[in-house]
């Protein structure tokens, strides 16, 4: 599993958010233990320990648990980097959903992104988190929002049609309502999933100011980015993840990686391993954090991209030699003997 991280920029971000609600820059500087500059190099790497350890120490210090609703709806491009430039001046939200699947990862990964197209509604899925970490949830889907309503030509139609968070709900009845308030739709807590989900219509809205010279140039520069970033396993690999359950095929990969399939093809022998390996290998994965997270066997199938339930349980089997059901039944008898040693 990839370690979460967050940008520099995220980082620097908030800081300066947290600044700005009356917290003493140093103070920020020592709950995450890092010097002025790091704040300002693309060398630095800071995990979602440091985020969320911030974000922590500034709901206890403001008294305020939606601290993370509060700097994501204070809108800042410069935290997205490259790409909140780049989202900015595309044609239409249906681009800006591509490129923020594509570029996601230069500035953070600390959630599985997926988008679900059904009939009437779009949903992004950022999959189930830890109680503790609600904070980058909300952070995420109040500066999506934030973003849209800024940049979105026709702004009445935004408005969501239901937020799903795995947090568990407020005690304070005022609380719930204000997230209700800042969504402008139902809010269900406990959910199995955080999602967002809209009207399927909202993709094809326009944005304000589109641009399409500034936007080539600036999607060269976030494909330069991501190349230097990350091996070429690595990025086939964020590609698959972050367009499953769509299965690309390798022309498709290869045009997202800026080369031709046969060179891509050739890249990824010279590692031993092939597009479909490595598509292997991403499910694999992820079949193994989905279960993990109760997901049924059929919502997994689904998320993954396979066509039916029994091609998945097929794939399982062939991975583990055992069923799902099985494999996990094993995984807590080991854990129990490791707890209650003889």
């Amino acid at each position: 599993m990839q370690v979460s991280y967050v940008s520099y920029q995220v980082l620097r971000s908030l800081v300066l958010f947290l600044q700005s609600k009356g917290l003493a820059r140093q103070a920020c500087l020592d709950i995450l233990q890092c010097q002025e500059q790091d704040l300002h190099s693309a060398e630095s790497r800071f995990s979602l320990t440091h985020y969320s350890r911030l974000m922590r120490w500034a709901h206890q210090q403001l008294n305020c648990p939606h601290i993370g609703l509060l700097f994501g709806a204070d809108l800042d491009l410069e935290r997205w980097g490259v790409l909140g430039h780049l989202a900015s001046v595309s044609a239409d939200i249906r681009r800006v959903v591509e490129y923020g699947r594509r570029f996601h990862s230069l500035v953070r990964h600390t959630q599985s992104l997926t988008i679900h197209q059904q009939a009437k509604t779009l949903t992004i899925d950022l999959g189930p988190s830890n109680n503790d970490c609600y904070y980058v949830i909300d952070e995420l889907f109040a500066s999506w929002l934030s973003f849209a309503q800024a940049y979105v030509l026709d702004v009445e139609q935004l408005a969501p049609l239901h937020i799903y968070l795995t947090r568990s709900a407020p005690q304070n009845s005022k609380e719930v309502r204000l997230y209700e308030n800042m969504f402008r739709c139902p809010v269900t807590f406990g959910a199995s999933s955080n999602a967002l989900v809209m009207p399927r219509e909202v993709i094809n809205l326009t944005l304000k100011q589109p641009d399409r010279v500034l936007e080539q140039l600036l999607l060269n520069q976030a494909q330069q980015q991501l190349n230097n970033s990350y091996s070429i396993c690595e990025a086939v690999k964020l590609h698959i993840t972050a367009h499953l359950p769509d299965v690309l095929s390798i022309n498709e990969v290869a045009q997202l990686c800026d080369c031709s399939p046969r060179t891509l093809q050739r890249q990824l022998a010279k590692q031993q391993t092939s597009y479909s390996q490595l598509l292997d290998t991403c499910r694999k994965s992820l079949a193994l954090q989905l279960f993990e997270s109760h997901y049924s066997a059929i919502e997994v199938a689904n998320k993954l991209g396979f066509s039916e339930q029994s091609a998945l349980q097929r794939a399982f089997k062939r991975w583990f030699s055992t069923s799902p059901k099985q494999y996990f039944l094993n995984k807590r008898s080991l854990e129990l003997d490791v707890i209650n040693p003889i």
